[in-house]
C-alpha cells in the first residue's frame, strides 16, 4: 500500500529516503566496486552503487544478500582521500576511493526491513570483526571531483558548534541550492506543440508519507508537469498528466499552511504537492480550474452529499471517506491521515449480535471522555492550567495533551504492513515490543484507560475491499518478545472474528448499522463539526492543544526559522485536527430536510502569531527524535501547566479558539488532593531504560576499560557531569563558579559560563538546546546552546540548588533547604512561578531523579531517606529508609530497568534495590577503603567512585556474602567527585575534586587477568 503507491523506492533498490535521518538529502549516487581486502591487488570486490547523502555514504552492493551499508562522516575522523595502488587490471597503478570509519550501520540485509546494525569497525582488519578501512574504486567518474563534491559536507560533520535543523540546512545552502531550479526543461514536454503557461516553474515538494520530493512544477495547455530536483532524487522520472485525466483537484493546507494542492486521477492515484506560498498555489490552482478539459471539475457541495447520505444513496463508510477527503485528510500526509472512529466496545465475547446496542460505542463523545474517571482527572487538570498568558509564552487550556491521529498512530496500525516507515520513524528500530500494536482488544482497553491513549481508527479497519494484510505478520518480522514472554506476531483478534478478513467484514457491518446510521452524525460533530472547537468542545470534552487547529498560527508569517521549525516538528509529531466543515449540528441520517450549516472561512478565528511555540519538540530535527506512536499524554508541544492563585479573573478571557476559557468547577479540580500541577509530557516514545550489556567474569583485564582521555577542565572540584546523546559533548559544572561543555575526545571547550558562586549541578533539555544549571546563589540558569548565553535566570530555592532534573518542558529542582520544586520552560525561558512544590522532605535534599515515564520522582535527603513523589499530583507516595541504620548521606540514585525500581548508594557504602512499592530487592555493604561520593546504575550492573580516586564496579544480583567489587584502583589521585555513564554502558566519564576529567573506553575483547570487570 504504501511503497508501491509512493514510489520512493524502485524494484531494482533497496536504497530509499526512509534510510535517510531526518534533515539530510541524498545527492548522487555513483557506480562502484568495494575491494573486501586491505589491498584492492586481491581482487575480491563487490560490485554495487555508493550513494552520497549530507551526513555521510551508503553502500548497495548488487548482490541482495549482502546488507546495505551506512557510514557517517561524523564517525570519519579523516576526510576521505584517493589512493594508489598497482593494479594488474588497471595498468602500472590505479586511484582508490578509501576513508576509515569507527563503525558501520547494516540495513536491508536479503531485502528485508529489520532494524538497523551498528558494528564497531575493528583498526587491526581481523577476518572476524569489520575493517576499519574502506576501499572503492569509482567505474565511471572521476575521483578528483567527487572528493571536491564531498569535501564541503564533510567539514559541516566536523563542526565543533552544536547544530540545530536551521543552521545545517543554512550551511549546506552552497549545495542544495544550484540542484533545485524554477527553470522547467522544455524538452521534457510530450508534445513540442504544447504552450506552457508559466514564464518559469513553481518550486514545490511532492509529499509522501514521512518523506518529500523537491521538484519544479510547469502548466502547460495540455498537462501538467512535475520535474525533480537534482535533491532526493532516486531516479524518479519527470512526471506528467494530461487534463482529462484528473478526477478531482483539491487545495490542501499542509503543516497548518493554505500550501497544499492535491490531484486525484480518474484511475484512483493521487498526488499532493506543497508550494512555497499561498500565492504560488491559488496561481496554479486557478489556471488549471480555467482548462477547457477541467471544467468538468465540480465539486460536490457538503450539503448533497449529506442529502444523499440521508436517502441511503451513500454508505456510511463512503460519507466517512468523502467528509475526511473534505476537510483535507489525505492518505499522501501522515499528520493528515483519514481518522475513523472505534464503532464497537465489545472485543471480548466469543460472539456479536449487532443488533444489541450494548456492543456499540457511545459515539456522542470522543475517545478521551469514554472513561469518567479518566475524564475527570483532564477536568481537573484544565481547571489547574493558567488562562490568559498567551503573552507570556504559554497556551491556551486544553484537556488533552494527544491527539487521536498522529504519523505514529497510523504507523502504528501499519507496522506489519509498512515496516520501513515505522524504522524510520523509530530512527532504525522497532518501537518496544509492549508497545506495539499486538492486539484489537488491548488497544481498546488502553484506548478506554490510558491518559496517553486517544487515538481513533484508519479506514483499514473497514475497507473489506483490500486483503487485511496489515493484521498479519506476513513479513516474518522479528518484532520482539514482550515482558509476559510472547512472541509479537499477528495481531490478536477478537473471540468473535475467526480471521483478519472476518474482523474487517464484521466492523464494516457494524459501521453501517442502524444504530451506527443514526448515531453517527454525533460523531461527525465531534471530528468535523462544531464540536470541535470553542463552547462547544468544552461542553463535549473534547478540547485539544492549540496547535491541532486550523487558524491557530501562521507558519507563512513567521520569519525566525528556528521558530517556524520547532513550530513544524511540533505539528509534525502532534497531527492536526480535521478542517472545520459544519459550523451547526450535523443533522441525524432519519432528520431528512434539516437545515445544515456549512463553516465558512469568516468562522475559523484568524491565525495568531506567538511570540514563542511553548514547550519545544522533543529534539530538533536534526537529531532524527521523531518517536514511536505510543506517545503520552503530555507531549513535545502540548504542555500543561497551572496557576497556583487559580486567577477567576482569567476564565472569562476570550482566547484564541473563539471560546471562553470557563470553569469546570471547583468540586472536580479538587478531586486529586493537592492538585493537578500537570501530567508530564514525555516524548512520543520513550526512551528504553537503559541497559549497558556488561558482564562480570570472577577474574578479568585490567585493560576492560582504556583511559582515552584526560585533562584538567576546571580548577576546583567537579560537581556535576552529563553527557550528551551521542557521547560527544560533555557537560558539567564546578565549585570554581564555571559551566562547561567540552569534546569528549579531547576536551576541546565549546561552551564556556563563568557566574558568581559555586556551581552544584545542572542538566541538558532533551533536544539538547538549553542547559540548567544549579548554583549556590539559590537560582536556576537557563543557558542557550544555539546562542552561547544565559537566557533566563529564577531565584528558586532560599539555598543552594543540589539537583536539576530536566525531561520535556519540565524540570524538577531540590535544594538543600529540603524543597522540591516542578517548573515549566519555554524557549524564552522558566515560568515565573513553580507547578508545584513539595515541602515534606526532613533534610537537605541532595539527590533527584525521574522514571522513565515521567509519573515519579525519587529525592534522596542528607539523613538517608528516599521520597517518592507522584509527580501527577505532587503526593507523596512513600518513604525508603535506604540507610536505615547509620542514617548516612545518599551520594545516588537511580531509575533502572524500568519506572519500578530505583538504586541508590549512601555514603556508608550501603547499596539498596528497592521497587516503588517499597519492598527492598537487594542489599550490599559494599567494602571498600573509602565512602562511595558518585553512583550511577542499569539495574543489573552499578559503578561508583570513591574518595580514594578508586572507580568500583558490582554485580546486583549476586548471592548475599558472595557480591564482588571489582576497581580501578587509581582512577584518580584525588576523590571522585562526579561520573556519567553512556546510555549503552560504552563510555564512563569521571571527574575529580581537583578539576580533573578521565574518559573510560570500554573494550569489549579483554583477557582474564587482573581485577576490573570482563565485558564481552
Amino acid at each position: 500500500m504504501f511503497a508501491s503507491k509512493f514510489g520512493y523506492k524502485s524494484a531494482q533498490t533497496r536504497f530509499n529516503l526512509l534510510l535517510l535521518e531526518d534533515g539530510e538529502f541524498f545527492l548522487d549516487d555513483f557506480s562502484v566496486h568495494r575491494y573486501l581486502e586491505p589491498n584492492p591487488d586481491t581482487h575480491r570486490k563487490v560490485q554495487g552503487r555508493l550513494k552520497v547523502c549530507t551526513r555521510g555514504f551508503f553502500f548497495e552492493p548488487q548482490d541482495s544478500n549482502v546488507p546495505v551499508l551506512r557510514f557517517f562522516f561524523r564517525d570519519m575522523k579523516e576526510m576521505p582521500v584517493a589512493e594508489l595502488h598497482d593494479h594488474p587490471e588497471a595498468g602500472d597503478c590505479a586511484i582508490f576511493l578509501t576513508f576509515k570509519v569507527s563503525s558501520v550501520l547494516e540495513m536491508k540485509e536479503r531485502g528485508v526491513d529489520h532494524p538497523y546494525v551498528q558494528k564497531e569497525t575493528d583498526a587491526v582488519g581481523s577476518s572476524a570483526g569489520v575493517p576499519e578501512k574502506f576501499i572503492f574504486s569509482l567505474l565511471h567518474s572521476k575521483i578528483e571531483e567527487f572528493l571536491k563534491n564531498v569535501r564541503p559536507i564533510w567539514e559541516l560533520a566536523h563542526k565543533d558548534s552544536v547544530m540545530n535543523k536551521v543552521d545545517e540546512e543554512a550551511l549546506l545552502e552552497p549545495v542544495l541550492r544550484p540542484r533545485q531550479t524554477d527553470q522547467f526543461d522544455s524538452s521534457l514536454l510530450v508534445d513540442f506543440r504544447e504552450r506552457p503557461l508559466l514564464t518559469k516553474g513553481k518550486l514545490v515538494d511532492r509529499i509522501v508519507p514521512l518523506l518529500k520530493y523537491p521538484g519544479c512544477m510547469m502548466l502547460t495547455n495540455q498537462r501538467l508537469y512535475f520535474q525533480p530536483a537534482q535533491v532526493n532524487n532516486v531516479g524518479d522520472p519527470v512526471l506528467n498528466w494530461a487534463y482529462n485525466t484528473i478526477e478531482y483537484l483539491y487545495k490542501r493546507r499542509h503543516m497548518l499552511k493554505q500550501t497544499g494542492l492535491e490531484i486525484f486521477l480518474k484511475n484512483g492515484e493521487s498526488f499532493f504537492f506543497s508550494f512555497r506560498n499561498h500565492h504560488d498555489r491559488d496561481e496554479v490552482y486557478d489556471m488549471m480550474m480555467n482548462q477547457p478539459d477541467l471544467k468538468h471539475l465540480q465539486q460536490t457541495d457538503l450539503e448533497s452529499m449529506l442529502r444523499k447520505w440521508q436517502q441511503r444513496e451513500v454508505s456510511n463508510y463512503d460519507y466517512l471517506v468523502y467528509l475526511n477527503n473534505a476537510a483535507g485528510r489525505t492518505k499522501n500526509d501522515l499528520t493528515q491521515y483519514p481518522v475513523f472512529p472505534w464503532i464497537l466496545n465489545d472485543y471480548q465475547s466469543p460472539s456479536i449480535d449487532l443488533s444489541d446496542p450494548a456492543v456499540y460505542r457511545d459515539l456522542s463523545k470522543p475517545v478521551g471522555a469514554l472513561n469518567e474517571e479518566r475524564l475527570e482527572f483532564y477536568k481537573a487538570r484544565f481547571e489547574a492550567m493558567p488562562r490568559g498568558m498567551e503573552d507570556e509564552g504559554l497556551p491556551p487550556p486544553f484537556l488533552y495533551g494527544t491527539h487521536y491521529s498522529t504519523p505514529g498512530y497510523v504507523l502504528y496500525y501499519f507496522v506489519r504492513m509498512a515496516p520501513e516507515y515505522m524504522l524510520c520513524l523509530q530512527n532504525g528500530k522497532f518501537d518496544a515490543p509492549d508497545r506495539l500494536f499486538q492486539s484489537i482488544p488491548s488497544t481498546w482497553s488502553s484506548c478506554n484507560t490510558n491518559h496517553a491513549d486517544l487515538k481513533e481508527l484508519i479506514p483499514a479497519f473497514f475497507d473489506d475491499s483490500l486483503p487485511p494484510e496489515w493484521l498479519c505478520n506476513g513479513k516474518n518480522l522479528d518484532l520482539g518478545t514482550t515482558q509476559k514472554l510472547t512472541r509479537v506476531g499477528d495481531v490478536e483478534l477478537p473471540a468473535w472474528a475467526p480471521s483478519p478478513s472476518a474482523f474487517v467484514r464484521t466492523n464494516r457491518e457494524a459501521l453501517e448499522s442502524e444504530y451506527v446510521s443514526e448515531h453517527l452524525h454525533e460523531w461527525i460533530d465531534l471530528i468535523f463539526g462544531y464540536k470541535q472547537r470553542g463552547e462547544a468542545a468544552i461542553e463535549a470534552n473534547n478540547l485539544f492543544y492549540y496547535l491541532s487547529y486550523e487558524g491557530s498560527v501562521d507558519l507563512e508569517t513567521i520569519t525566525d526559522p528556528v521558530e517556524k521549525c520547532s513550530f513544524e516538528a511540533q505539528i509534525q509529531e502532534f497531527g492536526q485536527t480535521p478542517k472545520l466543515l459544519f459550523s451547526g449540528a450535523h443533522p441525524s441520517r432519519s432528520d431528512v430536510g434539516k437545515a445544515v450549516e456549512i463553516a465558512t472561512l469568516d468562522f475559523v478565528p484568524p491565525p495568531q502569531k506567538l511570540d514563542d511555540p511553548v514547550g519545544q519538540s522533543n529534539g530538533s530535527a536534526s537529531t532524527a527524535e521523531v518517536e514511536n506512536h505510543n506517545r503520552e499524554d503530555s507531549e513535545p508541544g502540548q504542555e500543561e501547566s497551572y496557576d497556583d492563585n487559580g486567577d477567576e479573573g482569567n476564565t472569562q478571557r476570550r482566547s484564541m479558539f473563539g471560546f471562553r476559557t470557563r470553569s469546570f468547577g471547583a468540586k472536580q479540580a479538587q478531586r486529586l488532593v493537592g492538585g493537578i500541577t500537570a501530567q508530564l509530557r514525555r516524548r512520543m516514545s520513550v526512551e528504553s531504560s537503559k541497559r549497558w550489556n556488561w558482564t562480570l567474569g570472577t577474574s578479568s583485564d585490567a585493560s576492560a576499560w582504556s583511559p582515552s582521555a584526560r585533562y584538567m577542565l576546571h580548577a576546583g572540584e567537579v560537581t556535576s557531569l552529563v553527557l550528551g546523546k551521542d557521547g560527544r559533548a560533555l557537560f558539567s559544572t564546578s565549585k570554581d563558579t564555571t559551566f562547561k561543555v567540552s569534546a569528549t575526545l579531547d576536551g576541546t571547550l565549546r561552551r564556556n559560563l563563568s557566574c558568581n558562586l559555586a556551581l552544584s549541578c545542572c542538566d541538558v533539555s532533551p533536544d539538547e538546546k538549553y542547559v540548567f544549571i544549579g548554583s549556590w546563589d539559590n537560582c536556576i540558569y537557563m543557558y542557550s546552546m544555539d546562542v552561547g548565553r544565559v537566557v533566563d535566570q529564577i531565584t528558586a530555592h532560599d539555598d543552594g540548588l543540589s539537583a536539576i532534573c530536566v525531561f520535556e518542558d519540565r524540570l524538577l529542582s531540590s535544594s538543600w533547604d529540603g524543597s522540591i520544586k516542578l517548573w515549566h520552560y519555554t524557549r524564552k525561558g522558566i515560568a515565573t512561578a513553580p507547578l508545584s512544590t513539595f515541602m515534606e522532605c526532613e533534610e537537605s535534599v541532595v539527590s533527584l531523579c525521574v522514571s522513565n515515564d515521567g509519573s515519579t520522582g525519587a529525592a534522596a535527603t542528607r539523613n538517608g531517606i528516599v521520597y517518592l513523589i507522584d509527580l501527577r499530583t505532587s503526593e507523596l507516595m512513600r518513604k525508603l529508609f535506604a540507610s536505615p541504620v547509620q542514617r548516612a548521606e545518599i551520594c545516588g540514585l537511580t531509575f533502572c530497568g524500568g519506572s519500578s525500581t530505583l538504586a541508590c548508594m549512601s555514603k556508608a557504602n550501603e547499596l539498596s534495590v528497592y521497587q516503588t512499592d517499597g519492598t527492598r530487592m537487594i542489599t550490599i555493604n559494599v567494602n571498600a577503603d573509602g565512602p562511595v561520593q558518585c553512583f550511577e546504575s542499569d539495574g543489573e550492573y552499578a559503578v561508583g567512585g570513591t574518595s580514594t580516586g578508586k572507580l568500583l564496579f558490582w554485580k546486583l544480583d549476586e548471592p548475599s556474602g558472595q557480591e564482588q567489587v571489582l576497581e580501578i584502583p587509581e582512577a584518580h589521585a584525588q576523590g571522585v567527585s562526579a561520573l556519567t555513564v553512556s546510555s549503552h554502558g560504552s563510555t564512563i566519564v569521571s571527574a575529580s575534586a581537583d578539576g580533573g576529567i578521565r574518559i573510560w573506553q570500554l573494550r569489549r575483547k579483554a583477557s582474564s587477568r587482573g581485577r576490573l570487570p570482563a565485558f564481552f
